[in-house]
């Protein structure tokens, strides 16, 4: 009799860790290749496919694969990092990442409105990164917002290379270094961006564009556009270069520190006869 009041609390014992294991144990990882709104810990786009995020939760990672995609809206939340894979492409509209947003060569980046990542931007090698506007269910325009860095580095072997910054905020440093764009870059350039009705960027520290080619692609030469922009610290354009026919321009804007530009071929110029100087602080070598 003792020895099965014995058993009987051990397995009384056993089922309630079980339920308590059980309710504890937070939710699963999900794939996605359509649509969810539910609550995953990582959720992973694989290769090849699509997916549709409407106001899920993601604890951990969103992650998607070479060749997937993903587009958010209605208030989706990552709990820490947004990984892509090889020609990866996120369009985003209402998303939280807590940490990183990290993506691999060939990425198509277009976040629009709403779009909040609490650390690092980091895009090896994109196809294009566009900010301030973007197309899910609908095309929406808004802000985005980075805790820390953008860096945006390099470019693939792809014939169309462009990239659009406009409506962004930067808590500390925006580096663009390296990249060869066949259809030309523009960081918050008036043209670019208020055409739209987007404003520029606001960069809390360092504005550093430097190592970049404006080539030729499928509309001629390609051009280089810098304006409009309020810097915290210094703004660097340097080392940077355009076909016969491009351009290179650092205009309108307001820096805290030094202007600096130096060694860039062919000489800045402006492309519209409204453009004007650029403001600074300390020293000013852009005009």
């Amino acid at each position: 009799m003792k020895k099965g009041l014995v058993l009987a609390a051990a397995c009384a014992a056993f089922l309630i860790v079980g339920l308590q294991s059980a309710a504890g144990a937070g939710p699963g990882n999900v794939t996605c290749t359509d649509f969810f709104a539910g609550t995953a810990y990582d959720l992973t786009v694989p290769a090849d496919n699509f997916c549709e995020l409407s106001g899920a939760t993601i604890t951990h990672d969103l992650i998607v694969e070479s060749n997937a995609g993903v587009g958010t809206h209605d208030g989706v939340t990552v709990g820490h990092d947004a990984i892509g894979q090889t020609n990866a492409e996120f369009d985003t509209t209402q998303l939280t990442i807590g940490q990183d947003l990290i993506t691999q060569t060939g990425a198509s980046l277009h976040l629009g409105k709403n779009t909040t990542i609490g650390r690092d931007l980091v895009a090896s090698q994109p196809g294009t990164v566009q900010t301030g506007n973007a197309c899910v269910v609908e095309c929406e325009s808004g802000p985005v917002k980075v805790g820390r860095d953008v860096l945006i580095n390099g470019s693939p072997a792809l014939p169309f290379v462009f990239d659009g910054i406009c409506d962004m905020t930067v808590g500390r440093d925006f580096r663009m270094t390296g990249r060869s764009v066949t259809l030309g870059f523009s960081i918050g350039d008036e043209e670019a961006c208020a055409g739209n009705g987007e404003p520029p960027v606001t960069v809390g520290h360092d504005l550093v564009v430097t190592g970049n080619s404006a080539l030729s692609g499928f509309f001629g030469p390609s051009s280089l556009d810098v304006g409009n922009n309020s810097v915290g610290h210094d703004l660097i354009f340097s080392g940077n270069t355009a076909v016969p026919g491009g351009y290179l321009e650092v205009s309108d804007n307001s820096v805290g520190h030094d202007a600096i530009c130096t060694d860039n071929s062919p000489a800045l110029s402006k492309d519209d006869p409204d453009d004007g100087p650029n403001l600074a602080g300390h020293n000013n070598s852009c005009g």
